[in-house]
């Protein structure tokens, strides 16, 4: 009789340590290999969001504004400039973008009479019925604007509720994953930032000036940010852990976006403290991204950077503001 060839249950179970093994000491390498190439996706996006900038600058003579709407008794006092009346008709930067970033089906269906967020009714809080159908357009998502490495949010678009009027608006809009560098306000970072009179310190993208130019960044275009990953905004990060709640700031045509002033934060997400990089997500703190080691920064002068999460506070102020010094490569090399 001829004796069956087979493996012992010993054999099977070394042969089953032996893939664990190998699986265990593979998977790293894969996972980084995957965060490699969405981290590349990520910069071409800042890159393209880049050229558009450009593009923008160079058709109209001047960046886009963060954001336009004229301000007076009724609109939130941190809208600027002041005017001599309320208008809510909101838009922002990203829409202004849209024929630079080969969007302009999605650019045509804005009506710019009426903000993004319409059709609604203000009257009853003193500003005017906006009709235009807004709504449908930017609650489309675009993926130039989603950096791959964030965690996909529970849904895209997303809704979202503004409060800042006496009324709140609710509206649907399409994720962003990027912020401007609007400048530093008040909180943990502004007595690092140059004197620049006032209470603040300006950026690039700062709504205290709507006709921002290139020649208006003494600092040198290669050293002073315009765009900064600001990742997966609705929902809350802090140091890496995801909390309930959300915050602001989260979409491509959103007021909480375009209204991006860095304050700090304290290591736990506390608003206003001496950390700005990678501790938290939250509107108005620092800069935030789902790669190891740093965040990605869109410089004005069209180029993307990586910078250390452990990058000296001073040197992130510094890069923000256009005007008052800067630091020679600071950069990790990519």
């Amino acid at each position: 009789m001829r004796r069956s060839s087979g493996f012992t249950v010993i054999e099977l179970l070394v042969a089953i340590a032996i893939i664990g093994v190998l699986v265990a000491l593979i998977l790293p390498a894969v996972q980084g290999a995957r965060e490699a190439a969405r981290r590349t996706q990520c910069t071409n996006n800042l890159k393209q969001i880049g050229h558009a900038f450009h593009s923008y600058h160079d058709a109209i003579g001047q960046f886009p504004p963060a954001y336009v709407a004229v301000r007076n008794a009724i609109l939130p006092s941190f809208m600027s400039p002041r005017g001599q009346y309320d208008d809510a008709n909101i838009h922002t930067y990203g829409e202004f973008l849209l024929p630079y970033l080969e969007e302009n089906n999605v650019y045509k269906g804005i009506d710019f009479k009426a903000p993004y967020f319409s059709p609604i009714d203000l009257t009853s809080i003193g500003l005017a019925n906006y009709k235009a159908t807004n709504q449908s357009t930017v609650a489309i998502s675009l993926p130039t604007f989603l950096c791959p490495s964030s965690p996909s949010r529970s849904a895209n678009p997303f809704s979202f509720t503004w409060t800042d009027l006496p009324i709140p608006i609710t509206y649907k809009v399409g994720g962003n994953d990027y912020g401007p560098s609007n400048g530093i306000a008040t909180g943990g970072l502004l007595p690092l930032a140059p004197s620049q009179g006032g209470g603040v310190a300006n950026g690039v993208m700062s709504d205290n000036n709507l006709r921002t130019k290139v020649r208006d960044v003494t600092d040198g275009t290669s050293q002073t940010a315009l765009m900064w990953e600001i990742g997966a905004r609705p929902m809350i990060y802090v140091g890496g852990r995801k909390l309930p709640g959300t915050t602001g700031g989260g979409a491509w045509a959103d007021i909480l976006n375009a209204e991006n002033w860095f304050r700090g934060s304290t290591p736990d997400g506390a608003v206003g403290g001496p950390c700005a990089i990678n501790c938290t997500n939250q509107a108005e703190t620092g800069v935030y991204s789902f790669h190891p080691g740093g965040v990605n920064v869109l410089l004005t002068d069209g180029s993307v950077q990586f910078l250390g999460e452990n990058t000296d506070v001073g040197i992130f102020v510094s890069l923000v503001t256009l005007q008052g010094g800067t630091y020679v490569q600071p950069f990790d090399q990519q």
